[in-house]
């Protein structure tokens, strides 16, 4: 698969890896970019499912309020 990268952001990324020394080329870099935000799309869905039941909810609430957190 191809990908078109606009031409302006090509020169953007050629410039961060001269100044960081970090990457050896254009294609490093953005294969780390684009790994990066998969993988936090992938934990905020991911912290998505793990959603308190209404059960749960309020046994935290009553806890809290023993606590003096919560009135």
């Amino acid at each position: 698969m191809k990908v078109k990268i606009r031409e302006e952001i090509i020169k953007k990324i050629s410039e961060r890896i001269k100044e960081t020394n970090e990457f050896e080329n254009e294609e490093e870099y953005i294969n780390y970019i684009l790994t990066q935000v998969v993988e936090k799309l992938e934990e905020e869905k991911e912290a998505k499912k793990t959603v308190f039941s209404k059960e749960d909810e309020e046994k935290v609430k009553e806890r809290l309020k023993g606590l003096g957190y919560l009135e």
